[in-house]
């Protein structure tokens, strides 16, 4: 028995028998790693394109920022990615007035879509995040605040509440004609 689970261990110990990953041949050479570098780098670069003008700055700012990540080196893609990252700053600077001129203007919906807009361009900006926090706040404060939890039914002015009905005799005489022999 002790033979056996020896011999079980020990085969568990050696060395994996040589597969497709072990085989030098197998792994890809400099010209093919530098062909798929390629590849996706000009993928990266036609969707970070298309989602420019698409109007998905958020989304081509981080497909840029893979390129230069990629290619340090390579001047176009840095100063592509510091273009958008300025047109995006614009662009929520711009959506923060809109909204806060909303707000001033008692237009409480306008204001929270344009700090929608911010977020969706700059996703962790904290100034839209909390304005659109406390605009939820206050919504909810006088929507919800001091209303009963289910609904009631209110009397128009000058109608009176019916009298009660009196309870018919009739029932009572039966019950006690039930409880005669």
């Amino acid at each position: 028995m002790l033979a056996a689970c020896v011999l079980v261990l020990s085969g568990c110990a050696s060395a994996p028998s040589s597969g497709p990953a072990a085989d030098p041949a197998a792994a890809p050479s400099p010209d093919q790693q530098e062909q798929a570098i390629g590849r996706f780098e000009g993928l990266q670069r036609v969707r970070a394109l298309q989602l420019e003008d698409e109007g998905q700055w958020a989304d081509a700012a981080w497909t840029w920022e893979v390129l230069v990540v990629l290619r340090p080196a390579h001047a176009p893609y840095r100063e592509r990615a510091a273009a958008l990252r300025q047109r995006i700053a614009a662009a929520v600077a711009e959506q923060l007035d809109r909204a806060e001129a909303a707000q001033r203007r008692g237009a409480p919906d306008q204001a929270a879509t344009h700090y929608l807009r911010a977020l969706a361009l700059q996703p962790d900006h904290a100034q839209a995040a909390d304005a659109l926090r406390a605009l939820e706040r206050e919504r909810n404060r006088r929507m919800y605040l001091g209303k009963p939890s289910r609904l009631t039914i209110q009397r128009r002015d000058g109608l009176e509440a019916a009298p009660p009905r009196p309870r018919s005799a009739a029932r009572p005489a039966a019950s006690n004609q039930a409880d005669a022999p």
